[in-house]
């Protein structure tokens, strides 16, 4: 069985959207028991979106689209798939009056461009959107199997859970991939994959992702024995110890946030070449309130100082030590962290770009780290943030 996805939008294409839509859907998917086959993105264009689903209803069991079902003039995703499978369009009355009564419960009228959006292909089935105004769409089309979705994130997901999952559940077998995950950092994706070729049993399916400095290593259960996997597994144990983050396939924060808990450690931070990156990190897990008391961006130095009550020394080394020492004081919490240093692209200091200064104090124990990152200024910023995950882990684990 394969499940095919059409982007629509310009904006996708031209950078000014990040395509978060297709990373959540494969998720998704994976963790329900199925696989993405293809996805393919196009511009806001009939030709094209038509061209693209030809293709797609050739090679795929399910078709799922997002994006292209709003008010505007360049929302006709919909109007383009019901032309090619000679569905009219039918206003539904029941959802129009709705989004009617919606608009008045604002004091405002709704523009008539807006019923559009109420227009369901006939024959189709309408799905219902919690979260906007433009319902989504099943179509079943010579046994394929059409899903018409918005764009925005916060309404196609739900859709995705909520209606796209379950008709899967009752139509289709499960995939029979089985992963497992091991998370490695401060090795480079080539030395490892070295490493690793030196015992990986023949015939095990594996696969290296890696983000902002940390490897994904994906192993496939289902490819060899269970002796040889757990050979491989005993075999990375023991070459790759240092280098292992974790053995759950979740974010380096939700790692460390674990550990802490772990430990009754509370953290309080403060952070300046990172702008309040690394807290933010730690915030987008529910829970990260027990753990994390306080975290200070402070940029100039007239904030260090007041921080400090003191002048701050021109050394960022013992400046970021000063830091950490005065957070874990004032927010009396077990664990004070720091982290300075260059993001660049125009130095604003003697220090050279990419060079980052982390200090951790707990209890009476100060530990200092340097290190020398490069990349672009995001490139920089994200890897201070797991540079500070990995040294703190290092100390706690």
């Amino acid at each position: 069985m394969n499940i095919a996805l059409l982007s629509v939008g310009t904006e996708i294409l031209l950078g000014d959207t990040v395509n978060t839509n297709l990373a959540s859907l494969g998720q998704i998917l994976y963790s329900n028991g199925f696989m993405l086959s293809s996805e393919k993105t196009v511009s806001d264009d009939k030709e094209m979106i038509q061209d693209a689903i030809n293709e797609m209803l050739q090679n795929n069991d399910v078709i799922i689209t997002c994006g292209g079902i709003g008010p505007t003039e360049d929302d006709f995703t919909k109007e383009v798939i019901s032309e090619m499978l000679n569905l009219t369009l039918i206003v539904d009355e029941d959802h129009l009056t709705w989004m009617k009564s919606r608009w008045e419960s604002r004091g405002m009228n709704m523009p008539s461009t807006n019923i559009k959006q109420a227009e369901i292909p006939e024959g189709a089935t309408k799905l219902n959107n919690t979260t906007g105004t433009s319902p989504g769409i099943y179509i079943e089309h010579k046994n394929k199997h059409i899903f018409i979705l918005p764009g925005p994130p916060r309404e196609f997901i739900p859709l995705v859970t909520d209606e796209l999952i379950p008709f899967l559940n009752n139509k289709f077998t499960k995939v029979e991939k089985d992963y497992e995950f091991i998370l490695f950092f401060n090795e480079a994706e080539s030395a490892l994959a070295e490493k690793i070729d030196n015992f990986k049993p023949e015939g095990l399916d594996i696969a290296y992702l890696a983000s902002k400095g940390i490897i994904k290593l994906r192993i496939d259960k289902n490819s060899v024995s269970d002796s040889l996997l757990k050979d491989f597994k005993y075999q990375i144990e023991n070459t790759l110890k240092e280098n292992i983050l974790s053995y759950e396939n979740i974010p380096a924060s939700k790692v460390l946030l674990n550990k802490l808990k772990e430990n009754d450690y509370t953290i309080s931070l403060v952070e300046s070449v990172t702008g309040g990156a690394f807290s933010k990190e730690l915030v987008n897990h529910a829970g990260a309130s027990e753990t994390l008391i306080a975290s200070n961006v402070l940029y100039s130095m007239d904030a260090k100082k007041e921080l400090l009550n003191s002048e701050p020394i021109d050394d960022w080394k013992i400046l970021t030590e000063n830091l950490a020492i005065e957070s874990m004081n004032k927010y009396n919490s077990s664990i004070g962290l720091a982290v300075l240093g260059e993001a660049g692209p125009i130095p604003s200091s003697n220090y050279k770009i990419g060079e980052i200064f982390i200090s951790i104090c707990i209890g009476g124990e100060i530990s200092n780290f340097t290190h020398k990152l490069r990349g672009n200024r995001e490139d920089i910023i994200n890897r201070a943030v797991n540079n500070c995950i990995w040294d703190l882990l290092n100390l706690i684990k």
